[in-house]
């Protein structure tokens, strides 16, 4: 008599799957899928809460990594938990430093540190107001909402240029 698979579920580690698959049901199996689907989403959450650049690849899904990405990410990393008081930023046109530091950067500090505040500023109001409006944007979609629940823009406070969040 096979052994309660009620029971083999209930203290299963990654590594005792492959030993007990054989010997659960098909709702079973299709119930232990689901846990493992969401075991992975919330592993996947908590990498794009913790880390700014595994949060770039969850905003922008066809996000091609390179070094410099990589360098930059850890840069703004040290910049958002206070270790780097000033940041300079010298790359070639196309590599990315204006999404990241202008649009993803911002939103991602904002999901952090949702009691802080950010001004965005350039050498025209436009191009601000611009990336401002691009925050303001995906702070607001479901793909946000999936790794920051927590934080919603302000239903009073929507301008481009000027936005606040539930914080």
């Amino acid at each position: 008599m096979p052994p309660n698979t009620s029971s083999l579920l209930q203290n299963v580690t990654l590594e005792d799957i492959p030993a007990i698959l054989p010997m659960l049901s098909l709702s079973e199996r299709e119930k232990l899928l689901a846990e493992l689907e969401h075991l992975e989403s919330l592993k996947t959450v908590a990498r794009a809460q913790k880390s700014f650049l595994a949060f770039v690849k969850e905003m922008w899904p066809s996000f091609i990594s390179g070094r410099h990405h990589a360098r930059m990410a850890d840069a703004f990393e040290r910049v958002a938990n206070g270790s780097c008081k000033r940041l300079i930023i010298n790359m070639p046109p196309r590599h990315s430093k204006s999404e990241f530091a202008s649009y993803l950067l911002p939103a991602w500090y904002l999901g952090k540190y949702p009691d802080r505040k950010i001004i965005q500023c350039s050498h025209t109001a436009e191009l601000a107001v611009g990336f401002g409006r691009k925050v303001r944007n995906l702070v607001d979609t479901d793909a946000y909402h999936k790794i920051f629940p927590n934080l919603q823009l302000q239903s009073d406070s929507k301008a481009a240029g000027r936005w606040n969040t539930s914080k």
